[in-house]
């Protein structure tokens, strides 16, 4: 290992350097509880049915995506990447099924949506630098010369970076109000570093397992901590990651114990692509994100158990919200279902759908009557009609103040 003035600065200099550490007493309660609530998101959609089964699979691989490009400042256009997703999951119906449009193939979307499949189908099929300097290039198209432009400046793909103009260094700011947040291995050592990645991303013993949201959250912090592109190792470091959750396993007390050179559980895949999307979770809490990465990587120690708490949490969190908007959207459903059977007309419909969607300020019988288009008289009507469905009810405020609002608030 090379040695210099910033020894011990960063983690990748500790002398144990690539065996991490963690409490595994600290990590089986937040695991038990990702994994339930797993487990319950995976049952949910089972109940779902096919097309509603393939539509949320489409909308959170888009955002896997999406959102991972985003956390980097680069926007993909959401309409292209539906479009490309469909085609390579062969379900360009459910998009057309709702009198939608596909958009026509655009190569570079259609490269990017590669690298992502490629790392969620063929999860099992071991990682190689060949591998990854094809998911490279795929990433940022190349010039003929064999350079590619990152929306800021050339850099060179398909390769290990060679560090000759500096070492790799993550900074904010400009000028000489700039702050190192971390400066990666030097291009040197690379190669053996990532060889020694892979054979650890690659390791596989039937007596010796390692949780996969562990896994997938060591594989994360190793991979971006190495750098070893010049740009794009984040999107490529959340593939990874991802590739590593999708290998999938059983959650066992046992797996939260292992150390260094461990090695996954091969478990059963699990039955859907991407039940949540764990980068639109990442880019929501992109500060903290940053800053438990910061704080992993710069530091002496090999223990990395709050990394990997965060990570877990993280996880758990973007669970919760896809379960959450299940709830909400079975509620939405049963809602009109009801709706539908107390023969309410267009004026009214168009009022639910507003206030089903956060409807701005109260709703007054003045308001109805501009928003519909129709007299007071009407508009009260109606409402009277909606209140005596119980469908909504008046305001705590009477007379001229009186207001409505919905019986049951999804």
């Amino acid at each position: 290992m090379i040695k210099n003035k910033c020894m011990e600065e960063y983690i990748w200099q500790n002398n144990k350097w690539p065996h991490f550490t963690w409490e595994p007493q600290k990590l089986i309660s937040p695991l038990l509880e990702v994994h339930t609530n797993q487990g319950i998101l995976e049952g949910q959609m089972r109940s779902l049915g096919f097309a509603v089964q393939s539509e949320t699979t489409l909308r959170r691989f888009t955002q896997e995506i999406q959102k991972s490009f985003e956390i980097e400042g680069e926007n993909v256009s959401d309409y292209s990447l539906r479009s490309s997703i469909a085609r390579h999951l062969g379900i360009e119906r459910i998009i057309l099924a709702s009198d939608g449009q596909l958009d026509k193939p655009r190569p570079r979307i259609d490269a990017i949506v590669d690298v992502i499949t490629d790392a969620v189908h063929n999860c099992h099929t071991p990682l190689s630098i060949a591998r990854l300097f094809q998911w490279h290039r795929k990433l940022f198209p190349q010039n003929a010369n064999g350079m590619a432009f990152n929306g800021i400046y050339t850099i060179r793909t398909g390769q290990l970076r060679t560090d000759e103009e500096g070492p790799m260094r993550v900074i904010s700011g400009t000028g000489k109000n700039y702050t190192v947040h971390f400066q990666a291995p030097p291009a040197e050592i690379l190669q053996k570093e990532m060889e020694m990645f892979l054979k650890w991303f690659n390791y596989s013993d039937t007596e010796t397992h390692i949780n996969s949201v562990i896994k997938s959250a060591i594989a994360h912090l190793y991979f971006v901590t190495l750098h070893p592109f010049e740009d794009g190792n984040g999107r490529l470091a959340r593939a990874i990651a991802d590739m590593a959750l999708c290998r999938g396993d059983n959650f066992d007390h046992n797996d939260v114990w292992v150390v260094g050179e461990a090695t996954p559980s091969y478990g059963q895949e699990l039955r859907f692509d991407h039940l949540y999307s764990m980068s639109a979770q990442l880019c929501k809490e992109r500060h903290d994100y940053y800053a438990q990465l910061e704080h992993a990587q710069k530091q002496s120690s090999m223990d990395i158990t709050e990394w990997l708490l965060w990570y877990i949490g993280c996880m758990n969190r973007a669970i919760l919200n896809v379960l959450k908007e299940i709830a909400e959207s079975q509620a939405r459903k049963q809602f009109w279902e009801y709706a539908e059977t107390c023969d309410i007309n267009d004026r009214q419909r168009k009022i639910l759908t507003m206030l089903l969607d956060d409807f701005q300020g109260k709703l007054t019988s003045t308001k109805y009557a501009k928003i519909c288009k129709c007299s007071q008289d009407t508009a009260t009507r109606d409402i009277e009609k909606l209140i005596t469905a119980r469908i909504i009810r008046k305001g705590e405020a009477g007379g001229r103040s009186t207001s409505y609002e919905l019986i049951s608030k999804l």
